[in-house]
């Protein structure tokens, strides 16, 4: 049985979403840390990086409230991202729009990116 190459499914989401889709940057801050010798803070670290994506509204039978609210929006990155999207970071938008991630679900099949659906609320 031969293995199936995920690297194709992926280059063809990556082209569709850059085709179709808007360029969207994804931002992840990490705190600064203390030190006690010296009684200071060091600065936050901000690490970013642009990339294709399509933004689309969830289905009103989808918001219940609680996990989706109204507003909240379906983001589906591609798969070249520097790191994979996690809760707390931010996701900008092509019209400066900044919302928060509150959930990322990466599709993996065999260990390899192909996409990334973020769940984003302004």
């Amino acid at each position: 049985m031969t293995k199936f190459d995920y690297a194709r499914p992926a280059a063809t989401a990556k082209r569709l979403l850059t085709r179709f889709g808007q360029v969207v940057t994804v931002k992840r801050v990490t705190p600064g840390g203390y030190d006690p010798a010296t009684g200071a803070t060091t600065a936050d670290v901000t690490n970013g990086y642009s990339c294709a994506g399509a933004v689309m509204n969830y289905a009103s039978r989808d918001i219940d409230g609680t996990l989706i609210q109204r507003g909240d929006v379906n983001v589906l990155l591609a798969p070249d991202a520097a790191f994979e999207p996690k809760p707390g970071d931010t996701v900008t938008l092509a019209d400066t729009t900044v919302l928060t991630v509150i959930s990322a679900m990466p599709t993996k099949p065999a260990g390899l990116s192909v996409l990334f659906e973020v769940q984003a609320r302004g």
